[in-house]
């Protein structure tokens, strides 16, 4: 294989374009929000508005880029790029905004098809300065807002957008009826009201306010507050998260409420820089993660880091003596027969949690594969009453059999985690059972040691190891590596993720012990 063969297998990510003022301190602006697209995993473009002078103590200067620029800059980017989400930030005056507004009309007539768009409506800097004049607002409002889709203002600014007195806005009360009057008077499918300003009684928690008019709905997102003074750049990073996300596909809650985490962990991490307000580390999940996009050599990632991280578990699994004895024939009939009536109860729960994460998903692409995955239970639990059958065992004994202690504990965690956990923490937890019968199967059917002919429990090990279910573990694997494709994994979730893998796969181990003991 050559190298470009190898980079022909490449997929481009997602292109996330940033229309706003350049930091010359690298927390905020577009270099804030350059760093948080590829963070993300997607491609990050720039139309530059202003050049700033500045550090993390204050601004000394700022010099606007002409809207003619700016209009140039929107035009090249593209008429040549696909973009599949933008975000604005610092705009300078209202010329500049009447530019970027008339040119993303005039991009979208010419592509045909709608784009997100999140307004951070940017009007004064972490060190006070103002950066947005009374006229600039004005345009704000009546040219920019309505081509929203979603609009992040803070306390102040949702003040400003609303003519209301400096504080008015005070309670988490009062910023649900701003989200809902900057929604209805601007035109605007989603307005997130953000609390960091705001004191609550509980002086450890941030209060941010999500809402969508279309759905009527009004969202309370809870977040730690952090004591620290590295917040410099937190809009513009919280923005440009959020339609790094839409860009990745994401619906707009999921978008908000994993670009809301991805900030609050980034502050949890920062680092010093300079002397005053700092910026959050938006590089912490690349530090942290080593989970790497697909490549022709390593085409799921994801998985290959959950093995390889289950320490020593999954070969353990995978070549179970079980499935060794099953491979040489040599397997006890009255363990394999246990086997197969523990294994039908657990398939009925399994379906069960299969059932739970179609309803948990937003995806009717991942719905249709859990679909086929429950009928899938049901194809798998006929081979186990045939089987059975050859041996005397009628599925009515099978019906009567009572639940192992070991398959009782593990279908029960795995439903916990399902009840406790969103769908990629579910699909996690189910994970070892589908990839790993898959691949110990396919382990036993390369082995020119294994028996076939007159072996009863070869049409087990073929069953798994054929093409119908190695096809469902592939389209598993891929509901879960396109999850987390589209999610950040800060250091605690991949912690709790791989915990999960390898909590289940060591009950695999017990439930196939378990039948092993009854000998």
């Amino acid at each position: 294989m050559t190298t470009k063969d190898s980079i022909q297998e490449q997929q481009a990510p997602p292109a996330v374009l940033t229309i706003a003022g350049s930091d010359s301190s690298g927390g905020a602006g577009i270099q804030a929000d350059l760093k948080t697209f590829m963070a993300h995993g997607t491609y990050g473009l720039s139309v530059i508005t202003a050049i700033t002078a500045q550090n993390t103590q204050a601004v000394h200067s700022a010099s606007r880029v002409s809207p003619n620029m700016v209009a140039q800059q929107m035009s090249a980017v593209m008429s040549d790029i696909d973009v599949r989400a933008a975000k604005t930030g610092m705009l300078a005056d209202a010329e500049i905004i009447e530019a970027v507004a008339t040119s993303w009309q005039n991009a979208l007539e010419i592509r045909g098809t709608a784009i997100p768009l999140v307004v951070d409506p940017v009007m004064v800097s972490t060190s006070g300065t103002q950066l947005l004049d009374a006229d600039a607002l004005t345009t704000l409002r009546e040219k920019l807002l309505p081509l929203a889709t979603i609009v992040t203002p803070n306390l102040r600014e949702a003040e400003a957008l609303l003519n209301m007195a400096p504080y008015a806005i005070d309670s988490v009360n009062a910023m649900r009826q701003a989200a809902l009057q900057i929604s209805t008077q601007f035109n605007v499918e989603v307005t997130i009201v953000k609390g960091g300003h705001l004191q609550l009684a509980d002086p450890g928690t941030v209060v941010d306010v999500v809402y969508e008019r279309a759905l009527d709905n009004f969202t309370q997102v809870s977040s730690a507050r952090i004591d620290s003074v590295n917040t410099h750049g937190t809009g513009c990073t919280l923005s440009a998260a959020i339609a790094a996300n839409l860009a990745k596909g994401l619906v707009i809650a999921d978008a908000v409420r994993n670009g809301i985490r991805y900030v609050n962990e980034a502050i949890q991490t920062s680092y010093k820089v300079g002397c005053g307000a700092g910026p959050v580390n938006h590089a912490y999940a690349l530090c942290t993660m080593p989970i790497v996009r697909p490549t022709l050599y390593n085409p799921h990632p994801f998985t290959q880091y959950l093995k390889d991280n289950s320490k020593g578990l999954w070969q353990q699994y995978t070549q179970h003596s079980f499935v060794g004895q099953a491979a040489a024939g040599t397997l006890s009939t009255s363990v394999f027969v246990h086997y197969l009536k523990q294994d039908y109860a657990y398939l009925k729960h399994y379906a069960r949690a299969t059932a739970l994460a179609a309803f948990k998903s937003d995806s009717l692409g991942e719905v249709s594969v859990l679909v086929d995955a429950m009928q899938a239970c049901v194809r798998e639990s006929k081979l186990h009453v045939e089987m059975c059958a050859k041996w005397g065992v009628s599925r009515a004994e099978m019906e009567q059999e009572q639940e192992s202690w070991s398959s009782v504990a593990y279908t029960r965690y795995i439903i916990d985690r399902g009840m406790a956990g969103d769908v990629l923490e579910l699909l996690v937890a189910m994970y070892p059972c589908l990839l790993g019968y898959g691949e110990a199967a396919r382990i036993a059917a390369d082995d020119s040691k294994t028996l076939r002919q007159g072996n009863p429990f070869w049409p087990w090990i073929s069953a798994y190891a054929g093409d119908d279910f190695q096809a469902a573990v592939a389209q598993g694997r891929q509901v879960i590596e396109d999850l987390v494709s589209r999610d950040i994994l800060g250091p605690q979730r991949l912690k709790r993720l791989v915990t999960t893998f390898c909590e289940t796969t060591t009950l695999e181990i017990k439930f196939w012990d378990s039948a092993l003991e009854i000998n």
